[in-house]
């Protein structure tokens, strides 16, 4: 059995829609708005990792139940990726605690 990681991108825009519940055109303008940015095939075609689709599902709870515009959805994304990238940090130099966001 094969597990693809989190960030490999595996599911094209129509699977990925799907399990999202979404239209694929939505994905679309989510990329156009620089929000979710897949990876794209030699041929093209747009491939959604699993933490792309995590992101859609929070970008659709930030607009949807909290009212966040996508200016502010972008802006907690980078915050979001940024504190991700700062616990990596934290982890590799060895020091146990954990930036909180």
């Amino acid at each position: 059995m094969s597990f693809h990681g989190y960030d490999e991108p595996v599911y094209i825009i129509s699977v990925a829609a799907e399990l999202l519940g979404v239209h694929p055109q939505t994905l679309r303008m989510y990329e156009r708005e620089q929000l979710v940015v897949p990876r794209r095939t030699d041929t093209q075609n747009r491939m959604y990792s699993m933490r792309d689709l995590d992101d859609v599902r929070e970008i659709r709870k930030l607009t949807r139940e909290e009212g966040v515009n996508l200016a502010g959805v972008r802006i907690i994304l980078r915050m979001r990726r940024q504190m991700e990238e700062l616990n990596r940090k934290v982890y590799e130099l060895g020091t146990p605690e954990k930036v909180d966001g």
